[in-house]
């Protein structure tokens, strides 16, 4: 399995992590615990939430009977039989697919901030990767056809969090008209 380890992305979810439990730790010390707490905290959940999505949610596996592509948002299951291979399209990697539109490999991209953005050679240093995965994994052969899912996990924490950002304007909002 490969996953997305931005350094950056890894970085700032420690980070804001480490700040919200100093906060929920130390919230007899604060004046206006509700809504500093508020303030802070939800904001802070939606930087770790964001970077995990663009670091450590992306990856890629491959098993004896499927390449499994786990993007942000959405799966791909695809059956070894109907893999063609992996290509380099500009800055993209896709895992080409016999009879559907390629699959964008989100954990071989970086997203916050590879030490390899710009860099073509970093890009084909991570399609060699997959290839090598790829050809290290002995293949059996299975009927199927290519299965797209949406991470409905993903999904529901952006929800969860643009939820308590609405709750939070409105809650601000409350407050200094009172």
């Amino acid at each position: 399995m490969i996953r997305r380890n931005d350094p950056l992305a890894l970085m700032a979810i420690a980070m804001c992590t480490a700040a919200g439990a100093f906060l929920v730790v130390t919230p007899s010390r604060i004046v206006d615990t509700q809504q500093l707490l508020l303030m802070v905290l939800t904001p802070l959940g939606t930087c770790v939430l964001l970077m995990y999505l663009a670091g450590p949610a992306a990856f890629v596996a491959v098993t004896h009977t499927h390449v499994v592509v786990g993007n942000p948002l959405v799966r791909y299951s695809v059956p070894r039989s109907l893999v063609d291979g992996v290509r380099l399209d500009g800055f993209d990697i896709e895992l080409r697919v016999s009879g559907h539109p390629p699959v964008p490999i989100a954990a071989l991209t970086p997203s916050v901030g590879g030490h390899h953005r710009v860099h073509p050679g970093g890009y084909q240093t991570r399609l060699n990767k997959i290839a090598a995965l790829l050809d290290h994994t002995p293949a059996t052969p299975v009927a199927g056809t290519m299965v797209r899912r949406y991470r409905y996990a993903h999904l529901g924490l952006l929800t969860v969090d643009v939820l308590a950002l609405v709750g939070m304007v409105l809650y601000i909002r409350t407050e200094t008209l009172a």
